[in-house]
């Protein structure tokens, strides 16, 4: 049930890329969705941490054969976001606003760690103000509304997945 959520959340990022760039006047905005991400931070939380981690090995494997650029940028960031979620903000787990804020947080700076790697290598020119005013915060904003539809199916997942374990 969570790989297939997973997978599920994972077609829902590239399907938004059909939509993204818009253009906005002269501006050319991007969105970029993480549900997947988001759903990976969470299970860390909700689910279980070595769960998570290879949730996060697995995709992060995945998204790095996708995007074909560097293999190995979006694995090692799943892993370390998920690692330091679990570590610093797993006592968030019952206040929503809290864990909002947080899983969002890491979201963009998870988005700013890919831009930072691609940038250093030169495969992005993007000025890093044009970054966070064209990609960043639009992204953000876009993530936020789509974190709740995340929260809820990561909840059910982690209610699914609690009684189908045994009972001792």
């Amino acid at each position: 049930m969570i790989f297939l959520m997973a997978l599920v959340l994972m077609y829902g990022d590239f399907l938004f890329a059909d939509f993204s760039p818009f253009d906005a006047g002269r501006l050319t905005i991007y969105t970029v969705p993480k549900m997947l991400l988001m759903f990976i931070l969470l299970m860390s939380v909700y689910i279980n941490r070595s769960i998570s981690s290879f949730f996060a090995i697995v995709f992060g494997i995945l998204i790095d054969i996708y995007s074909g650029l560097v293999y190995g940028v979006h694995t090692f960031g799943m892993v370390a976001f998920v690692f330091f979620m679990h570590t610093a903000f797993r006592v968030f787990y019952k206040d929503f606003v809290a864990m909002a804020f947080v899983v969002l947080t890491l979201t963009f700076l998870y988005d700013a760690y890919i831009y930072t790697i691609y940038r250093i290598l030169g495969l992005v020119t993007l000025p890093i103000f044009d970054y966070i005013a064209l990609r960043g915060l639009p992204s953000l904003i876009l993530n936020a509304l789509l974190f709740i539809i995340v929260f809820i199916i990561t909840l059910q997942t982690s209610k699914v997945r609690k009684n189908l374990l045994p009972k001792h």
